[in-house]
């Protein structure tokens, strides 16, 4: 397994229910943390109290979007290095700059569709088994 820990940054209750379901579904070893709000897991990865192998990010947030959220990110020692996915159902100009600006940063495009989530994510947190069926 690439990734066993892993924030989901998204303030769509949905959505991150469906994220969660998934990791459990790929895996059920995977730890998945949850934030609501792109300042609160600012706050809590500074505090320490979260270190994610990876993070999957809401670009657009309430408060602080994605550009906002990965400024922040990379000025914390010792997460810069954290690979990020943007997570949206938009793939417009905004995001190409986003992962061009910033190292490690990749995309997702949202799915409602369990099996399309699946797929996606499996593709990312376990490779080696992206063809398990499910």
């Amino acid at each position: 397994m690439k990734y066993k820990n892993i924030l989901l940054v998204n303030d769509i209750n949905d959505d991150a229910e469906t994220f969660v379901l998934v990791l459990n579904a790929i895996n059920h070893k995977i730890r998945s943390s949850v934030e609501g709000s792109a300042l609160e897991a600012l706050k809590k990865l500074k505090a320490s109290k979260l270190s994610p192998d990876i993070i999957f990010l809401d670009y657009n947030m309430l408060h602080l979007d994605g550009d906002g959220f990965l400024k922040l990110l990379r000025d914390i020692k010792g997460l810069k290095r954290i690979p990020v996915v943007l997570y949206s159902r938009n793939s417009g100009r905004m995001l190409q700059e986003a992962m061009t600006k910033f190292k490690r940063v990749h995309f997702l495009k949202k799915h409602t569709n369990f099996i399309k989530v699946f797929k996606s994510l499996q593709k990312i947190i376990m490779p080696e088994m992206s063809e398990k069926k499910i």
